[in-house]
């Protein structure tokens, strides 16, 4: 266990706290809101077809929203990086 410990304690110094990830990370985080905005702006048009259903059923402004942050919750990387472009494009 101390092993996995120091493991851990070395990833998280030299890749997760390093210089050049957190600029990559304040860049993602960028990405996303502005996912999530163009997202919500034209929902549910572009809405990937099985976050349909429950923006149907949505009962509020709330609801919608959290129908988008779903669906950009299930983004991976390479896939939140196309939808912003194909967003981005279309406006």
């Amino acid at each position: 266990i101390i092993e996995v410990d120091f493991l851990k304690a070395i990833a998280g110094h030299y890749l997760i706290n390093a210089a050049h990830s957190q600029d990559r990370y304040a860049k993602q985080q960028i990405i996303i809101a502005e996912i999530v905005q163009m997202l919500r702006d034209c929902a549910p048009r572009e809405l990937d077809s099985i976050f349909l259903k429950a923006w149907d059923e949505a009962g509020d402004e709330s609801a919608r929203m959290r129908v988008v942050i779903d669906q950009v919750a299930a983004l991976t990387d390479p896939g939140a990086y196309a939808l912003h472009a194909r967003l981005s494009s279309s406006r």
